[in-house]
């Protein structure tokens, strides 16, 4: 009987390995939800693939912290890990397959070097202006933005690296929900996105003057997102612009 145990126990001992394998990798997808300005609103499926899956997923990944981007060749997907801020994991959207893929078409862990005392890295924002990869945090007091762009030679995100190194948001509505934030670039203004706290169905927006991020300034002050099917999603929203439409996400964990 105890050869038997000896004989059954390494057996044992795989399938549980590969049965907690198959919870951690059941637990490591997510879907977006992708809306389109379509002129007046962001309306859900307008001029979009409404649902995509994001696949291969370490599972430390930190499903709250995420940001978007279209650099004029790929859409790329970003997280933090759990606990960390140090590094970013990137995925790339494979037009095979219509997904987003864990280091498809792209470095799949980046690190973030040099962040300041004074960073908020609940969450973060980023976007490509054409020239640079920027990385954005918010200040703890909320009213300044801490900027970051791509070093290529030690392809790492830096701190204050070709940027302005810290930048004030202006003119604020009262029931700004300054956790649910998002930016992008549309070939002439930066432009940055808060979700009002009270409707949460309306977007802030912003715009850099060449000094500062201001409500409203060159822009539509509030927009709405229409259609999007009433889920759970993760509290953040991402944005971008991908040289012909803007796009907006949601994004439910499986």
């Amino acid at each position: 009987m105890n050869n038997l145990k000896q004989k059954l126990f390494p057996f044992a001992l795989w399938a549980m390995l590969i049965f907690v394998s198959s919870i951690s990798h059941a637990q490591s997808r997510a879907t977006l939800y992708q809306a389109a300005f379509n002129g007046d609103i962001y309306e859900y499926g307008y001029r979009s693939l409404p649902k995509i899956s994001v696949s291969g997923a370490p599972v430390d990944i930190d499903w709250n912290r995420w940001s978007i981007l279209h650099d004029g060749k790929t859409y790329r997907l970003y997280f933090f890990p759990l606990k960390r801020s140090d590094v970013l994991y990137q995925f790339g959207f494979n037009e095979s397959t219509l997904e987003y893929e864990f280091g498809y078409n792209s470095i799949s862990e980046i690190p973030v070097l040099g962040l300041p005392t004074g960073t908020n890295i609940s969450n973060f924002s980023i976007l490509f202006d054409g020239q640079f990869y920027r990385l954005y945090f918010r200040s703890k007091e909320n009213f300044s933005l801490f900027q970051c762009s791509y070093d290529e030679i030690n392809q790492a995100y830096r701190f204050g690296f070709n940027s302005i190194p810290e930048i004030e948001i202006i003119g604020a509505p009262e029931d700004t929900e300054w956790n649910s934030w998002s930016m992008l670039y549309d070939g002439s203004s930066y432009r940055l996105y808060f979700k009002s706290y009270e409707r949460t169905n309306v977007l802030y927006q912003f715009s850099f003057d060449g000094g500062a991020y201001v409500y409203g300034y060159n822009s539509i002050p509030e927009i709405s997102v229409q259609k999007m099917p009433k889920l759970n999603y993760v509290k953040k929203f991402n944005i971008t612009h991908d040289g012909g439409d803007y796009r907006f996400y949601n994004l439910k964990v499986e």
